[in-house]
């Protein structure tokens, strides 16, 4: 399944995705959409930096 790395630690942190999201700047939806499919690099550097933002809170 694309991304259940990162949706895995999403879980582990206990986060939401909307959460995530509002720390990248996208809605919650968006976010779902493009964990669906593979990340470009980029994009999963971006997911990651937010998840460690809210975890380092």
């Amino acid at each position: 399944m694309a991304n259940q790395e990162i949706k895995n630690l999403i879980k582990k942190h206990r986060l939401f995705r909307y959460e995530v999201a509002e720390a990248m700047g996208i809605s919650e939806g968006y976010l779902s959409t493009l964990l669906r499919k593979p990340l470009t690099d980029e994009m999963e550097h971006k997911v990651l930096e937010a998840i460690n933002k809210l975890t380092n809170q």
